[in-house]
């Protein structure tokens, strides 16, 4: 898996035009094609659950954080009272 989105966006880029220049070269079904087409699809379905990936541990980090503050709170009350 790659390390981070840019990196992963510019092979996707790169694996593109890779598959144009194929298109061009050697007709939209020629087996390079095809071939290139599915490794962009390969590496936009991993883009896609490397940002789902991020979104999940975005979502826990949101929680731990409100439930990190709402544990001071209790124990700022606690020890008032």
């Amino acid at each position: 898996m790659y390390q981070s989105q840019n990196t992963l966006l510019k092979e996707i880029d790169r694996a593109r035009e890779l598959m144009v220049a194929a298109a061009m070269e050697s007709g939209y079904t020629s087996e390079e094609t095809i071939y290139r087409s599915q490794e962009l699809d390969r590496l936009i379905y991993e883009y896609q659950t490397l940002c789902q990936e991020t979104e999940i541990q975005r979502q826990k980090a949101k929680i731990l954080f409100r439930q990190m503050i709402l544990l001071t709170k209790k124990q700022y009350i606690l020890a008032h009272a």
